[in-house]
């Protein structure tokens, strides 16, 4: 599932790549946004009362949008918590998440679309390994690279980075619920 260490890129950051402990800041709760508003009615400031959390996270933007030699096409970069797999479903579904990684492209199942599986690893502290849940993705500014780049741990092999892409674009690509018509 990972490179081996002689293999992994350190000097770069690489769709798939795990990086530890980096403050999770997707699902903001919009109501506990405090704002300092200035003369003119305009907000200068914002903060909030809730202590941040962190946790290792895995980097789910482009290799070639976030490449340094291209000088970095976006403005941001995305990245999606790993939390432990005996936290994130019952125990009765642990077996079926950890076979979800692989989706037929020709035969698409929707299954657990929402987390890939990530083996146990010394350098992630889940002993039965952790999913990366693409419900709860955020991004941080192109200027966080470098930061990124220190903390950076484990980096997915070629073939299993493009079975999370080809899964996350599922998880997006599913359709829309019809509205019943009156």
């Amino acid at each position: 599932m990972y490179l081996d260490p002689n293999s992994t890129e350190a000097d770069a950051l690489r769709q798939g790549d795990v990086i530890q402990d980096v403050e999770l800041l997707g699902a903001v709760n919009l109501d506990s946004i405090q704002k300092t508003i200035n003369s003119r009615d305009e907000v200068v400031a914002w903060s909030m009362n809730t202590p941040l959390k962190k946790a290792a996270v895995m980097i789910l933007s482009h290799s070639c949008e976030i490449a340094l030699e291209n000088e970095i096409k976006v403005t941001s970069i995305i990245l999606a918590p790993i939390r432990d797999i005996n936290q994130a479903t019952s125990p009765d579904k642990i077996r079926e998440v950890k076979k979800s990684n692989f989706v037929d492209p020709n035969n698409p199942r929707e299954s657990y679309l929402k987390y890939f599986y990530l083996e146990p690893h010394e350098k992630i502290r889940f002993t039965d390994g952790g999913v990366v849940d693409f419900s709860k993705l955020f991004s941080v500014h192109k200027s966080s690279y470098e930061r990124l780049i220190e903390k950076k741990i484990l980096q997915l092999r070629p073939e299993i980075a493009l079975q999370m892409a080809f899964k996350l674009a599922l998880y997006f690509f599913r359709r829309a619920q019809e509205s019943p018509r009156e």
